[in-house]
């Protein structure tokens, strides 16, 4: 007997205790703001970009520990492995590079430079055509990297908020999530010339492509929707709700799931590929960015920006219990700051509301 989903369950019998639930086996803390994660199931080893201390970190599968930690440009986003060259690529927003990494033992192999004042913030990797392409959302363009030479061999143009970058190696074709244009750039990755526009609606802010069910997957985080259109055609079939300004997904590798980060709720939802249905939410650190499968596990691994870790969740396509979400901060007393009025320049003080309900409001500049 089996269970739907990315990995059959562990047999039962006498002596054997089945557990049908999804459980978190770990949580290692890796620094401040890791944003994305990559794996490499047969070295056991997770990269994980943390993008406030301008690092990647390498960690065991097995122990759930540090192995390496190195330095790239100024705030990595994204991540992606280059298995055939066993290369780390990371879009280092603030210094306007690509940083390339050797995943064994961290040296650095090459910056790449792509561009001025481009915030290069989204990643796509074709490696069936030795390619790497970096989504700059300032620039709105697209720079094209040959993954072996390391070398740009194009500039493509997209739309202002180019990041994510979902690619169909079947087909040849790349889609660039266009956040402040609230559209999909399709373009050709072989000839590296734009196809089409996609609208999608505001806020598009990642895209994933899951050629089993032939479908592509967009993160609408303004609106806590995942818009799912057919690879074949570029037609939009459907949204999908989860829950708060989703901004991280991965398909399981069987392409029966769908796990999507909702960084204003702490968790992950699951969804049915086939029916859209989300099945169960994963509760996990604070602000969760991104996720993948460790396929030889089938566990998934989250990293949570606003925590500092990344979760290990084992079975995740199984419901499980929810757990509270509580920030360290609730219950303690709010700092002291002072800040001057956007209006008058006056300086105002945390001191002038104390013991009064408001609220503050803190604008992400990304």
């Amino acid at each position: 007997m089996t269970v739907a989903g990315d990995f059959p369950p562990p047999h039962s019998g006498p002596a054997c205790r089945v557990e049908w639930a999804h459980r978190v086996v770990a949580e290692p803390w890796l620094g401040a703001g890791p944003e994305a994660v990559a794996v490499d199931s047969a070295a056991r080893r997770a990269y994980v970009a943390c993008s406030r201390d301008n690092a990647v970190v390498a960690v065991d599968l097995d122990r759930w520990v540090p192995v390496w930690r190195a330095g790239v440009g100024r705030e990595p986003i994204p991540v992606v492995l280059d298995l055939p060259r066993r290369r780390l690529f990371t879009a280092d927003a603030r210094s306007d590079t690509v940083t390339v990494l050797d995943a064994d033992n961290a040296d650095r192999v090459a910056q790449i430079t792509v561009g001025q004042d481009a915030y290069p913030a989204g990643l796509g990797h074709d490696p069936a055509r030795r390619r790497v392409f970096c989504g700059n959302t300032a620039a709105g363009t697209i720079t094209a990297i040959d993954a072996d030479r390391l070398e740009v061999i194009g500039v493509i143009p997209a739309e202002i908020g180019a990041g994510s970058i979902a690619v169909d190696e079947q087909r040849g074709r790349g889609y660039c999530a266009n956040f402040m244009a609230g559209s999909l750039t399709v373009f050709d990755t072989e000839t590296l010339r734009p196809l089409r526009r996609i609208a999608v609606g505001e806020g598009p802010c990642k895209t994933v492509a899951n050629p089993t069910a032939g479908h592509l997957y967009v993160a609408g985080s303004l609106h806590s929707t995942v818009l799912r259109l057919s690879l074949a055609t570029g037609r939009p079939l459907d949204d999908m709700r989860v829950e708060r300004a989703p901004v991280g997904m991965c398909v399981s590798p069987d392409g029966g799931r769908l796990y999507v980060c909702n960084r204003g709720a702490g968790t992950v939802s699951a969804l049915d590929a086939a029916s859209g249905a989300e099945t169960h939410r994963i509760t996990v650190g604070h602000g969760p960015g991104d996720c993948h499968i460790d396929a030889a596990t089938g566990r998934l691994l989250v990293s949570n920006a606003g925590s500092g870790t990344l979760t290990v969740v084992d079975r995740p396509w199984l419901p499980g219990p929810v757990r509270p979400q509580t920030h360290p901060a609730v219950g303690r007393r709010i700092p002291h700051f002072a800040l001057p009025d956007a209006r008058t320049g006056q300086e105002r003080t945390t001191r002038e509301w104390a013991e009064k309900k408001y609220v503050i409001n803190f604008f992400a500049s990304w």
